[in-house]
């Protein structure tokens, strides 16, 4: 059998394989139409991933009630029944019976109860949105698994359309040859892109085949027949018309994943104050009644015994493990930010590539139209121009491949555009919104939060451009990132993480030979020194700055007076840092405003320096546990500590 009869039984194999996947999506069980909005809310209502983040949000609603238990009383009642048999005293043998029921209501735990319910309304919410997010998620996937079987439909009936016609063309040639009148050689030419063509029909079906598969997997059931077409340009924030700066602002406020991450780390900062609850007394109110039917000496005599009292305990020690406590919770803190900024990383690259894709798109589509309108011109022309033997079968099969490349260009890249705004819709958590659709049952944040936060993505998450004007920008950049910008810098070389002073200079490590007190306020401890007294200074910094302006010099009266009656007192300053912005930056922030202080103590006063000592403590410990403009004015702050040298 020659090759050319083989390829003849492959192809019409090929036809039939087509048909009959055709015919198997055409009348396949099911819907015979449907629109997207259908199949996302099937999806988020049904879909595993879904429900399994619903059930988070049941069990973190639950363990809400189990906290606020702790401020229920318990009663636990106790009995006993057994037989004793003896060597001794009057009764030997004996049946005894007892039976007592108590009552105990936590009167004092050192807020643990109250600050375990605040972090549990708090961890709800980050389930609340983890939920979200995962319904945007599914609802994503489910409209791209519809884009798929929409886009694979299409360039498989493309393919197969541009199969046919080289089988006619096929044949033609084939006949022409037959009747001597054709090359050979044409006819092996034209053989070769019939199997190109082929291989389009089969990687068209398998990609079908898989997509369907993706589908069915996400929405339970095999796609319709028939399904309406998509179109979310209506659907697009007005932002994205923007600069990508707005496109991301908007996307912060309504991002689920963004979002969650925000309400974990207040979550967590909850987890710190029931740490340090444990440092606190716990008192109970007990009350009792017992009964027994042996009296001590174990007589038959029924006794009975009832109680009301407080109880006190303090814990003195407990192996260190409460001070490991707080330091597990502050980790998890810097944990739960850590996340945030991935979560913002992630948010950011995804618009920012959608949004860069929308743009593009929308500007080569026409350009793609245009050719492939054009193409289908030339097609027409050379099929004119055959039929008066001014062109050739292989010319029309060039033209037919041309068109074919072109349609294909156009198709995927009008399906490519849909996907790209339905991937910036999810990352910015409005997808759902868009098409209409919500899941049952589902809160809101006003009904589960403790308190609803509020934050500056310009200092959380800043929406940093892609553009490489960043990366010259003279009033951005800081080449030795130590917080001050080169053009303020008077030392931009200085070393990584180096403390450094107002103008980026490594601040000098004070001479421990001359110091009567440590360098950093934080290596004391109450065996170190006594405390004479604690108390905030009346100063205030602005955002970023750590200048202490001439007007504040006042402030200081009452260090300076403890001072100068006694010489045996020392002093040190805590400077802290608001909850916007990066740790580690606000860190140094902190400590800057502590050494400007100090300075400014020396200068005014002229206290000897090695009677002052300042210590930052960045953003660890807030006043107001919230990211606003009053909790920063109120978190940037200075305090003071007199202690006995």
């Amino acid at each position: 059998m020659s090759n050319v009869s083989m390829k003849k039984i492959l192809t019409v194999c090929l036809l039939g394989l087509v048909s009959l996947s055709l015919f198997a999506q055409e009348y396949s069980p099911g819907m015979g139409s449907a629109s997207l909005e259908q199949y996302v809310s099937k999806a988020i209502n049904s879909n595993p991933e879904v429900q399994a983040s619903w059930r988070q949000l049941k069990i973190a609603m639950e363990d809400v009630d189990i906290a606020k238990s702790g401020y229920r009383p318990t009663v636990d009642v106790l009995a006993t029944s057994a037989y004793t048999d003896r060597n001794y005293g009057l009764d030997q043998e004996y049946a005894g019976h007892t039976a007592e029921i108590r009552l105990t209501q936590l009167l004092y735990d050192g807020f643990f109860t109250s600050s375990e319910i605040s972090r549990f309304k708090q961890a709800q919410v980050v389930r609340y949105y983890e939920l979200l997010g995962e319904i945007e998620q599914k609802s994503l996937e489910t409209t791209q698994a519809y884009l798929d079987v929409q886009l694979y439909r299409e360039l498989l009936s493309l393919a197969e359309n541009n199969l046919i016609t080289h089988v006619d063309v096929f044949k033609q040639i084939e006949e022409s040859v037959i009747a001597g009148v054709g090359r050979r050689a044409d006819l092996e030419q034209v053989s070769g892109r019939l199997s190109l063509s082929e291989s389009n029909v089969l990687t068209e079906l398998s990609n079908l085949h898989d997509v369907t598969a993706r589908f069915l997997r996400l929405v339970g059931e095999k796609p319709a027949a028939n399904l309406t077409d998509v179109s979310l340009a209506s659907a697009m924030p007005q932002s994205v018309e923007m600069d990508i700066q707005s496109v991301l602002l908007a996307a912060y406020e309504t991002s689920p994943s963004f979002n969650a991450t925000i309400y974990n780390i207040d979550a967590q900062r909850f987890a710190i104050d029931s740490a340090r609850s444990r440092y606190q007394p716990q008192i109970d109110l007990t009350a009792s009644y017992g009964a027994q039917t042996r009296d001590e000496a174990a007589l038959n005599n029924t006794i009975s015994e009832a109680s009301v009292g407080v109880n006190f305990s303090y814990n003195i020690y407990n192996g260190g493990a409460d001070r490991a406590a707080i330091r597990q919770a502050l980790s998890q803190v810097d944990l739960a930010k850590d996340l945030r900024d991935k979560a913002c990383v992630d948010m950011r690259q995804t618009i920012q590539i959608a949004h860069n894709d929308i743009s593009n798109l929308t500007e080569q589509i026409p350009s793609l139209n245009a050719h492939r309108l054009s193409s289908d011109r030339v097609k027409s022309a050379y099929m004119d121009q055959f039929t008066i033997g001014e062109r050739s079968l292989l010319d029309l099969l060039d033209s037919e491949n041309e068109f074919y490349e072109s349609s294909r260009a156009y198709i995927q890249a009008t399906f490519t555009l849909e996907n790209a705004r339905a991937r910036l819709l999810a990352a910015s958590g409005v997808l759902i919104k868009a098409l209409g659709v919500s899941r049952e049952g589902v809160a809101s944040v006003s009904e589960l939060a403790e308190k609803e936060l509020g934050y500056d993505p310009n200092h959380i998450c800043p929406a940093v451009r892609t553009s490489l004007d960043d990366a010259s920008n003279i009033l951005k950049r800081d080449s030795d990132a130590d917080g001050i910008i080169d053009i303020w810098d008077d030392c931009v070389n200085s070393t990584i993480g180096a403390k450094v002073d107002d103008f980026g200079c490594e601040a000098k490590a004070p001479d421990p030979q001359t110091m009567t007190m440590p360098a950093n306020a934080a290596d004391y401890t109450l065996d170190d020194a006594d405390v004479i007294t604690s108390f905030s200074i009346d100063i205030s910094f602005a955002s970023n700055s750590s200048k202490v302006s001439k007007e504040y010099a006042s402030s200081l009266n009452k260090v300076i007076d403890a001072l100068t009656s006694s010489d045996t007192t020392g002093v040190i300053i805590h400077g802290h840092a608001s909850l916007d912005g990066d740790a580690a930056y606000n860190q140094r922030l902190s400590e800057r405003r502590a050494s400007a202080v100090a300075a400014m103590l020396i200068e005014t006063a002229g206290v000897d320096s090695r009677r002052i000592t300042s210590v930052g403590y960045g953003e660890t410990r807030p006043i107001v546990n919230e990211e606003s403009q009053s909790a920063n004015e109120q978190n940037r702050r200075i305090e003071a500590t007199l202690i006995q040298l």
